[in-house]
């Protein structure tokens, strides 16, 4: 499983989606269209984000969490030698848990209950200096 080589030093991000051309060797994030799911972090605390059309028909980002209560406690996970994001506790993974996800977007293009989608505001710095 490739979510288990996240370390949060070195190796800090996955991404998958859909290729439209799957007789393609090379294939860029460009080739995919709107649709991916992504995790970044270590293995042992990473956020999953997926990017999905919206009621408006539009493409969204949004953080994936547990659909228990939110406390307010954040960790930060990192995704780069620099940079980090502020996630809430139900936004945090091991990469065994994020693997299910991942099948299920692999397989649907969505995310299954009993998941919540929080909406990303990509109008706002997501980011935070580690």
């Amino acid at each position: 499983m490739m979510l288990g080589h996240l370390d949060g030093q070195e190796k800090f991000t996955y991404v998958i989606w859909r290729a439209p051309n799957l007789e393609s060797i090379i294939v860029t994030p460009q080739d995919g269209g709107d649709g991916f799911i992504q995790a970044a972090g270590s293995a042992d605390q990473m956020t999953v984000e997926v990017r999905l059309p919206g009621p408006d028909g539009e493409s969204h980002l949004y953080t994936v969490g547990r659909a228990e209560p939110v406390d307010g406690t954040t960790t930060l996970i990192p995704i780069s030698q620099t940079r980090a994001v502020r996630v809430f506790s139900n936004e945090v993974f091991t990469a065994d848990e994020a693997a299910v996800i991942f099948y299920t977007y692999y397989l649907t293009d969505a995310v299954a209950q009993p998941y919540v989608l929080r909406e990303l505001d990509l109008s706002q710095e997501l980011s935070e200096e580690r």
